[in-house]
């Protein structure tokens, strides 16, 4: 599928309690509502509240505890193997039948044969084909649809005050997944979306990270998606420690940021919990030589991250997870001046930082 192009349209993600994960990212992230699907405008199974920031569109979705149906169900199924985190990734596309046949026909699994929904709004055709255990992408066309999302979706009028939309565009989605994994999903998504793998952490004796990493993107540099999966299973590593506890899946949602010491600062502001790194690392950074020209103290007493490749770095941020499962958590970047990587060779320094910080004495 190497001359079809797709963007992300939105993410949904399934949660037990959508309402107040929509209100976290509105009052927490800057999100805005957009429109809503639920007992209010009559929706009888599940409730869904989609919020934008710039080019982020979120989806999330819950059911009602004792609704019937396969809507119902297929949310409840999801919540109770993997209790919130990302269900679908849907892509946009002129023609999904087409994009969804030829998916098929090169390996795709499919899960939802293309179906059109319609209203007095006008129209919307999805299918979807499976993605990693409990996950999909989904093929959509909603650009003959006026209304507010789709059939079923009312604008949402909700008096939650916003402020800022500090959330650009979706970076990257990343996956954890089990042993010998990562080259199958890499060979399914280039089947599926037509990506390629374009960086890569392998077995060596310089690969002190515990995982084997895979950068998948599409020419047009629009979908990255990145797969994790450790290195020996039989060895401890965070990654099996994650599949081990919560199984495998998306693991973080990254979005791109137009400054992440503002954005950090206002989000922490509004009392957003952020990952915090061993000082270790920070030491590491000032006494290597590329790092000199950066304001490292800043970037501490913040607690970003970087990775810089000549002139080009790249800044990150994780928020902590977004619910009561420690899995799926959101990470914030920030590319400057055309970085193109994924900090690679920064992972390798975060776990150096992390054994200093234990062999240190207290």
């Amino acid at each position: 599928m190497k001359n079809r192009s797709f963007r992300i349209d939105y993410i949904e993600i399934y949660t037990p309690m959508a309402k107040a994960l929509a209100y976290w990212h509105v009052q927490a992230l800057g999100f805005k509502p957009v429109a809503k699907m639920n007992a209010e405008t009559g929706a009888a199974t599940v409730a869904s509240y989609v919020l934008k920031s710039n080019d982020v569109q979120l989806v999330l979705t819950s059911a009602y505890p004792t609704a019937q149906g396969p809507a119902a169900r297929e949310v409840e199924s999801y919540i109770t193997q993997q209790y919130c985190g990302v269900k679908r990734i849907a892509l946009h596309t002129d023609d999904v039948k087409s994009a969804f046949q030829e998916s098929v026909a090169n390996g795709g699994i499919p899960l939802k044969l293309p179906a059109v929904a319609e209203d007095a709004h006008g129209w919307v055709e999805e299918a979807a084909v499976k993605l990693y255990d409990n996950s999909e992408i989904t093929f959509v066309n909603r650009t003959a649809y006026k209304g507010a999302f789709k059939p079923g979706y009312h604008p949402d009028s909700a008096a939650w005050q916003t402020e800022g939309e500090w959330l650009q565009a979706v970076d990257h989605v990343a996956a954890e997944v089990r042993s010998n994994e990562a080259a199958y999903w890499t060979n399914y998504l280039t089947a599926v979306i037509g990506s390629s793998m374009v960086q890569n952490i392998g077995r060596s004796a310089e690969n002190r990270t515990g995982m084997i990493l895979n950068i998948n993107q599409t020419d047009d540099q629009q979908l990255t998606f990145v797969i994790a999966e450790p290195e020996n299973c039989l060895l401890p590593s965070k990654v099996q420690d994650n599949i081990n506890k919560f199984g495998p899946g998306i693991h973080h949602l990254a979005f791109s940021t137009e400054d992440l010491q503002q954005t950090v600062l206002a989000l922490s502001a509004k009392g957003v919990d952020f990952v915090r790194f061993p000082a270790a690392y920070y030491e590491l950074l000032r006494n290597d030589e590329d790092f000199r020209m950066i304001d490292i103290d800043a970037l501490e007493e913040k607690g970003i991250i970087i990775d810089k490749e000549g002139d080009a770095f790249l800044l990150q941020k994780f928020i902590k997870p977004i619910s009561d499962r420690p899995f799926f958590i959101y990470e914030l970047v920030q590319r400057v001046n055309g970085y193109s990587g994924f900090a690679l060779r920064n992972i390798n320094v975060l776990k150096k930082a992390e054994e200093i910080e234990i062999l240190q004495p207290r």
